[in-house]
């Protein structure tokens, strides 16, 4: 008998998306990430958590929140925000993501993004081609259309036990 394959995984959290969405939705919730980690690491895969996020360098409680996924396992990408002469924020991850993903997908078997922005759906249909499996976790309201259309597997967030959290 064929010994099974070894498996690799890797989850991408798009911070920014998922806060915004769910706050959004409901604006006393946040998102529990232990609740994400335990999701996957009970089928005995080896998986790797990676969480991009920009931050204000002046907001302490957003560096506590950094350093908090960081305890918990998640390797953690981040880069000042930028405010714009208009007055304008601008605080977009999605380069950076894609351009991690497309670089370590070489070592992965399946990947799994955090995010419902339609933008990663190119990002997708390449890792497809690559003989990735790609799965998406994403609000059901807020998620791009060609994003889950793209992926193999879309997950709502409220399909992950104990994700959302309501105070």
């Amino acid at each position: 008998m064929d010994k099974p394959r070894y498996h690799r995984r890797g989850v991408f959290i798009d911070v920014q998306n998922i806060f915004s969405t769910v706050r959004n939705l409901m604006p006393q919730a946040r998102l529990n990430y232990q609740a994400l980690k335990e999701y996957f690491v009970q089928d005995g895969i080896e998986t790797t958590f990676t969480a991009f996020s920009s931050y204000d360098p002046d907001r302490e409680e957003q560096r506590r929140f950094l350093m908090a996924l960081a305890l918990m396992g998640y390797r953690i990408i981040t880069k000042p925000l930028k405010r714009l002469p208009s007055g304008e924020i601008k605080a977009n991850m999605d380069m950076e993501i894609a351009m991690e993903i497309l670089e370590v997908s070489h070592y992965l078997d399946e990947i799994v993004i955090v995010s419902g922005d339609g933008d990663f759906a190119p990002l997708v249909n390449r890792l497809v081609l690559r003989g990735k499996i790609v799965r998406v976790i994403g609000p059901d309201q807020f998620s791009a259309p060609e994003l889950i259309q793209a992926c193999h597997e879309f997950i709502s967030l409220s399909r992950i036990a104990g994700l959302i959290e309501t105070s």
